[in-house]
């Protein structure tokens, strides 16, 4: 507790200099929903912007550090380190988090598809004289598996871009690799990756499988229970195929919990996550859910999960929106109607409104190199902030939370020159700040 005492003064400070007519965000939502944002580490140990997050939000998401590659990377390892940080700042300063996530392809702990012996030890495949079988596989390194064209990350890192890089390309380069990234020149062929010979590992079970993924619940939900209301038990489970006439089985990603489990892994991961904490609202989370094909994809999925007695209250629709048309006020406003008739809470989790016209949580982005962010393209921002909330506060008894992705610009996964926040980089409340926060005020 001592050491965010300064923490809390600094904060005391800012909101006795701010006073009562200034208030933060949270204040002004008061009686519509929580405000969240997703944070670092690092951005709680730093005073200023910590003392910023106390003023203006009464939620916060974990960005990266909970997810279960990050915190579980091998069997019997374990990092908690960032994320007991995070949650004793809360902890300290009254503040509830949003648990994210549980079960995520993109950052998951894939050890748990392999088997593995009493002592701890990969099990590895014997053929009929109980030698062991090797196979050839891609030489390890390259950014995110892509050197060589197949290159893999060290062991115990499965699912995870390197750190700084969640999601995009080197800075400078939109849009294209830099020449040499990834073993080629730029405008090349790509060469036939280097391979070695390494023992045939024997895969877990689905029955071992789910052992391992309700233990790593158990023990991520326990160890945070006093302080997570809600978690994303499962995300981005749904596939991006855009076709209205998928069938229920097209409708998934093909990650490997599907092949191995098919849509009851979902089932299981909210049923153990239930168990280990009755009171904790659990979610499915996904970007582009406001979509038709994608919210008809996650409709399908929690009625059919909910009718055989998976424990979903909610449904997360992260955000990761434009300026322009994505989302459509209309789809937007439809999808949460949809989901109401399934669950009584909805939440926006990742939000944040990009002024190019990307949209959705996809790994390949333009970090917005060369865009200007314009009085024109400011009030296209502030229009489509406005209209989104004004949405939200229409159902306000079934939203109770709008959390935005990262602290400020220079802190955002879509990079400063996206200008997708309320802050910029210098941590400075933009306009649209205001559109948002002074919503009564603005409608006179």
């Amino acid at each position: 507790m001592k050491k965010f005492l300064p923490i809390a003064l600094i904060a005391t400070v800012v909101m006795s200099a701010c006073g009562p007519k200034d208030p933060g965000l949270k204040d002004a939502y008061k009686g519509y929903f929580k405000i969240g944002v997703a944070v670092t580490g690092r951005n709680v140990a730093d005073s200023l912007t910590a003392a910023m997050i106390i003023k203006e939000y009464n939620s916060i998401t974990a960005e990266n550090c909970m997810k279960p590659g990050e915190i579980h990377p091998a069997p019997g390892v374990w990092n908690f380190a960032e994320a007991d940080r995070i949650a004793d700042f809360c902890r300290a300063n009254g503040i509830k988090m949003r648990g994210h996530n549980l079960v995520w392809h993109s950052q998951f702990a894939n050890w748990m598809f392999n088997k593995y012996d009493e002592n701890g030890n990969q099990v590895v495949e014997r053929d009929e004289n109980g030698d062991t079988i090797w196979v050839e596989q891609p030489v390890r390194g390259g950014f995110g598996g892509v050197g060589g064209f197949g290159g893999q990350r060290p062991q115990g890192q499965q699912g995870q871009r390197p750190q700084g890089q969640q999601g995009q390309r080197p800075q400078g380069q939109p849009g294209q690799m830099p020449q040499g990234f990834g073993g080629f020149p730029q405008g090349g062929q790509a060469p036939a990756p280097q391979m070695t010979k390494v023992p045939k590992y024997a895969k877990a079970t689905k029955e071992e499988f789910y052992d391992s993924l309700q233990a790593h619940i158990n023990v991520v939900v326990n160890r945070y229970k006093d302080v997570i209301y809600c978690w994303d038990v499962v995300n981005e489970a749904m596939s991006d195929a855009n076709n209205l006439d998928a069938t229920y089985e097209q409708s998934f990603r093909n990650s490997t919990a599907f092949q191995l489990c098919g849509d009851e892994f979902i089932k299981k991961a909210f049923e153990f996550a239930h168990e280990a904490d009755p009171n904790a609202g659990l979610f499915y989370n996904d970007y582009s859910a406001w979509t038709p094909a994608k919210r008809t994809y996650i409709y399908n999925m929690v009625k059919k999960l909910k009718a055989e007695g998976a424990p979903i209250t909610g449904i997360g629709m992260q955000g990761h929106y434009n300026i322009y048309d994505n989302p459509t006020l209309e789809d937007f406003e439809k999808a949460i109607q949809m989901y109401l008739e399934l669950v009584d809470d909805i939440q926006i989790t990742e939000f944040d409104i990009r002024i190019n016209q990307e949209a959705g949580g996809q790994l390949q982005f333009s970090r917005g190199e060369g865009q200007v962010y314009t009085e024109e393209v400011q009030e296209l921002q502030k229009k489509k902030y406005a209209d989104l909330f004004e949405i939200l506060r229409k159902y306000k008894k079934n939203i109770s939370c709008v959390t935005f992705w990262n602290v400020n610009d220079a802190a955002s996964w879509l990079g400063a020159n996206n200008f997708p926040l309320l802050f910029d980089k210098d941590n400075q409340r933009k306009e649209v700040y205001y559109t948002v926060r002074d919503f009564k005020k603005n409608k006179k």
